[in-house]
């Protein structure tokens, strides 16, 4: 099942917007921003390889991989 994810905060908790009765927009619960486009994952795996890149953490590390 795909979840969608804030493009600012980067949190999960992204629900419609006033239930789409102003067109289709999105609000993150976390940060109250508005977005026409949220970002959206299938897999839970995607999402933290994702939110690693975005701390700038090695890709083996964000796997949960040791050396």
């Amino acid at each position: 099942m795909a979840f969608r994810v804030c493009i600012a905060c980067h949190g999960i908790r992204v629900y419609p917007y006033m239930g789409f009765m102003v067109g289709q927009r999105f609000q993150c619960q976390d940060c109250q921003e508005l977005m026409v486009i949220p970002l959206e994952f299938e897999h839970q795996e995607d999402y933290e390889v994702y939110l690693a890149a975005m701390k700038g953490e090695p890709e083996h590390e964000a796997k949960g991989e040791s050396e």
